[in-house]
């Protein structure tokens, strides 16, 4: 993976020892097997003991019979689960033979919980064809609990209990845990200090995947990757840069930071991404107390799709926008397709005899020549493929440069006091106080 940013001004200067303190601190998360610090998810990919655990389960579970996993948790818990598998499984996943399938149950939306339930109780025989996952950090997660509640309680009327299928991913000794061990589930743990967007690489991610045959070790790898260019690269690593780069253009007027990816496999990873910068860098104070000042709005656009519907604000007002352009070196699986037919092809100069990724190519490169020519600040994240090690580098990469970034802004990117209040609001009501 390779970051290149470009912008028509110079760099902002930054403080260098507090760069160097808190690169100093990453080093001590990476390394510290207690999780103690903030940063504890730099731990994360290089925990054999807790991948270990994950593997052992999936290879218990993931019997030859397996069809369907559900994955039932919502936000951080399971975003990156679902961001990495329509990664690598593609667009038309549905629509495949290829089994097993991940389905996702994040908010309670009645039609979905009907939809869920209908395919599982027609497609399902055998409960060793399903596994079920409750993904919550806090294992209080309303969304999640209830979400639980429906889909097991209507499994179970046609299997009896599950209870040797489901597997709990949580804090230790939540009350979800507890009730877990209560009702003999399986458990996973996800350290207490690991905060719910920055946990991809902890068993609320890796489980789940490695039970839809995904290589973990290849997802660990890549992270690893980032996670040493950050600490020995120090701010000449790729993930400083970057966040280096985010300040730059704020400071010199961008306030929407667009995640912009010519890959439609890749738009849950955009909205990974969205959580991430939105609940970690949206603070209204600093860890000194005082207002902060930055405003930043993350996006997420696909290529070449959002070209037609969003290119004509983004370039009537390029002082306003940063773009942050994903694209992959290969294609996400190899094919022979070419423009060869004598109806269609020539309506179009220059397209016979070419590839659909030859054209992409050709609109990436007026993408950036457009750029360039009007003044659009933007960043380019270069990966080798969609494949798993790359998949691993760009989350890592993108929650690196977050922490960084919050650093620079002096503000702290592991809570999320604002997001609270709706949960407690949405408590109160249904106790009925």
């Amino acid at each position: 993976m390779k970051y290149q940013g470009h912008s028509n001004e110079g760099e902002t200067a930054v403080d260098t020892k507090r760069v160097e303190e808190y690169i100093a601190k990453m080093r001590r998360a990476m390394s510290d097997s207690a999780y103690a610090l903030p940063e504890a998810s730099l731990r994360l990919p290089f925990d054999e003991n807790l991948l270990k655990k994950s593997k052992t389960l999936a290879s218990k579970l993931a019997g030859p019979k397996l069809a369907y996993i559900l994955d039932i948790g919502i936000g951080g818990s399971n975003l990156g689960a679902k961001a990495l598998y329509e990664a690598t499984a593609g667009t038309m996943d549905a629509h495949t033979p290829f089994v097993p399938k991940m389905l996702f149950a994040d908010t309670c939306s009645p039609e979905l919980l009907s939809d869920i339930t209908e395919l599982l109780l027609e497609e399902v025989s055998d409960k060793d064809e399903i596994i079920i996952i409750v993904a919550s950090k806090s294992g209080t997660t309303t969304e999640t609990i209830i979400n639980a509640s429906v889909l097991v309680s209507a499994l179970e009327q046609k299997f009896g209990s599950l209870a040797d299928r489901i597997v709990c991913i949580t804090d230790e000794k939540s009350p979800l845990w507890i009730m877990g061990e209560e009702q003999k589930f399986h458990l996973l743990p996800v350290p207490k200090m690991v905060g719910g967007r920055f946990s991809v690489f902890s068993p609320a991610g890796v489980f789940p995947l490695l039970c839809a045959g995904i290589e973990g070790e290849a997802l660990m790898r890549g992270a690893q990757s980032v996670i040493n260019d950050a600490i020995e690269g120090g701010a000449e690593s790729s993930s400083f840069k970057f966040a280096r780069d985010i300040i730059t253009w704020h400071e010199q007027g961008r306030v929407v930071f667009d995640f912009f990816v010519f890959h439609p496999e890749l738009e849950s990873v955009g909205k990974w991404y969205r959580q991430l910068f939105a609940e970690s860098i949206g603070k209204e104070k600093t860890m000194d107390g005082a207002h902060t000042t930055h405003r930043m709005v993350p996006t997420v656009s696909i290529g070449s799709t959002d070209l037609h519907s969003v290119e004509q604000m983004n370039l009537a007002q390029p002082n306003i926008f940063a773009r942050f352009l994903v694209r992959a070196h290969a294609p996400h699986w190899e094919h022979q397709f070419l423009a060869e037919d004598k109806v269609f092809a020539p309506l179009v100069p220059g397209i016979s005899r070419r590839a659909p990724c030859e054209i992409l190519d050709a609109i990436y490169k007026g993408v950036t020549e457009t750029y360039k020519k009007r003044g659009v600040s933007y960043g380019e994240i270069l990966l080798t493929d969609l494949d798993p090690e790359s998949l691993g580098a760009l989350m890592q990469f993108m929650m690196c440069t977050t922490m960084h970034l919050a650093n620079l802004l002096n503000i702290n990117a592991f809570d999320q006091p604002n997001v609270e209040a709706y949960k407690e609001a949405t408590r109160r009501i249904l106790s009925g106080k």
